[in-house]
């Protein structure tokens, strides 16, 4: 069985018969303005084939511009004084927005980014070499770390030697 939407949907465009058309026309004692729905669509069907097109417009921004004063002249003054108080995309309120971010970068700035003297003492950051190992057994690998410059170096001995013009000529 059909539920009640499809069947009156077969009704309006006439493709229910015989048993299924009786069942459907009891059911309907239950919705007296149904006939009146048929009716209307019957209506709307016979003026959509009659005017397939939109008549083009002569004048298509005058009647848009018409459009609109009339909406705005029937727009309660209550929505019309809301859309002005709107701070947020406002001039005002985007240069605010732009202060208020300036601010914030500022303060992560000096907050996250070290600076000033805390350059001209040792830097609180280092490196560690916990393990090195050449895969070649005729190279071999060191560490050497400088206090005063706090600089760590990995030396590696025994590699080929490679000329300096050798990464020009690739």
């Amino acid at each position: 069985m059909k539920p009640f939407e499809e069947q009156f949907t077969a009704w309006v465009d006439g493709k229910l018969t015989g048993a299924e058309l009786e069942e459907f026309e009891k059911h309907l004692a239950e919705h007296p303005e149904a006939m009146e729905e048929k009716e209307s669509a019957h209506k709307l069907g016979r003026l959509l084939r009659e005017h397939p097109t939109v008549p083009r417009l002569s004048n298509p921004d005058f009647f848009n511009h018409q459009l609109m004063q009339r909406i705005a002249a029937e727009t309660p003054k209550s929505m019309q004084s809301e859309k002005k108080r709107s701070f947020i995309f406002s001039i005002p309120g985007l240069a605010w927005a732009g202060a208020f971010c300036l601010l914030v970068t500022f303060v992560l700035f000096q907050t996250i980014i070290p600076g000033g003297e805390r350059h001209l003492d040792k830097s609180t950051y280092f490196a560690q070499v916990v393990e090195n190992w050449p895969a070649n057994p005729n190279v071999s690998a060191s560490t050497v770390y400088d206090a005063n410059d706090n600089v760590t170096v990995v030396w590696l001995e025994g590699l080929d030697y490679i000329p300096a013009t050798y990464a020009l000529n690739k």
